[in-house]
């Protein structure tokens, strides 16, 4: 188990790492979340030793992770961190960087390089890689140190969707396979869904809420814990009344929140619909995206068929919808 308590960390008189505490069990993949600046690199290096915690600790399996004014060499037996950027040598072929680096037998290198899908790139030199086959490349450098627990910083934001896939498949195999538990931290909700079973998520270096990742999407603190994992909108308190009246009292102080997908435009009325007006209709992928207007608000939501037109009347309900604890 990896065990953080009470960490803290001043950076400047504008920005300080509050004191956090949270645990997280041996094949559990957890994610920690947060827009740029809110103190996630900053967590990972403390976790990792690279950087002095102020107050707090941190434990690996019982034993205490030092940081770097307790031992000569930063870091941690059984405990890496894969950065945004992979810092390869240059010049070097990539068979020589593992022939230096490797302490395995050959067969489990091998099944080690085919994970990582990096066995075609042996005899290439670091300019004639990609982006991403250098991230898989450090990656499988780290994961020959046979660490136990794995701590990936935002690993995936220099990489096309491509790679981004690759890697995603990389990682899950190196879960799978070689019984490694991972901690990653992003600020892109794609890169944690259908992975994170749990989420931390930080605000301005404070941790402002923790849940399954279910229960975070679906029940968030506030409106930047919604706005982290997708788009929302947030209700006057008369469209409220209208969407939800009949199932919940509605206050005037409360704040309603809806998401896309929990928005329907339908032609007949109904006591929980409004008038809506349709102002747009695109092409988002799989979907199609329909900007309507209701009740002096502008809300999108998204149809798998394009059978609305742009100026087709019709009317809007809510089939769920959410009322922030903290506004």
């Amino acid at each position: 188990m990896l065990s953080v308590t009470n960490l803290s960390k001043y950076i400047s008189p504008d920005f300080q790492l509050s004191p956090i505490s949270f645990n997280q069990v041996a094949g559990e993949n957890l994610a920690l979340i947060g827009v740029s600046g809110s103190g996630k690199s900053t967590l990972l290096q403390l976790i990792a030793g690279l950087q002095q915690a102020d107050t707090g600790s941190i434990t690996l399996f019982s034993e205490r992770i030092k940081g770097p004014h307790d031992q000569l060499l930063p870091g941690h037996p059984g405990l890496a961190i894969l950065e945004q950027s992979s810092h390869l040598p240059h010049y070097y072929y990539i068979r020589d960087l593992f022939q230096y680096a490797n302490v395995w037998e050959t067969s489990v290198a091998k099944k080690l390089f085919s994970i990582c899908r990096i066995e075609h790139l042996m005899n290439r030199k670091h300019h004639e890689i990609s982006g991403g086959e250098q991230q898989r490349i450090a990656l499988a450098l780290l994961l020959i140190t046979s660490p136990r627990w794995l701590l990936l910083d935002e690993p995936f934001s220099h990489l096309d969707l491509t790679n981004k896939k690759i890697l995603q498949q990389v990682l899950a195999e190196v879960s799978h396979q070689l019984n490694i538990t991972c901690l990653l931290c992003s600020h892109n909700p794609d890169d944690i869904f259908g992975w994170a079973h749990r989420l931390l998520v930080l605000e301005n270096g404070h941790l402002v809420q923790v849940g399954s990742l279910e229960n975070v999407y679906h029940a968030p603190q506030n409106r930047y814990v919604a706005g982290l994992l997708g788009d929302f909108y947030s209700l006057s308190p008369e469209l409220a009344q209208v969407f939800f009246s009949g199932k919940i009292q509605i206050e005037k102080s409360d704040c309603w929140m809806v998401r896309p997908e929990h928005l329907l435009f339908q032609s007949e009325s109904t006591p929980q619909s409004v008038k809506a007006t349709i102002l747009s209709v695109t092409l988002a992928g799989r979907d199609y995206k329909v900007e309507v207007a209701a009740m002096d608000q502008r809300l999108s939501l998204y149809t798998q068929t394009n059978n609305w037109k742009v100026d087709n009347k019709g009317y809007l309900l809510a089939t769920n919808g959410y009322c922030f604890p903290d506004c």
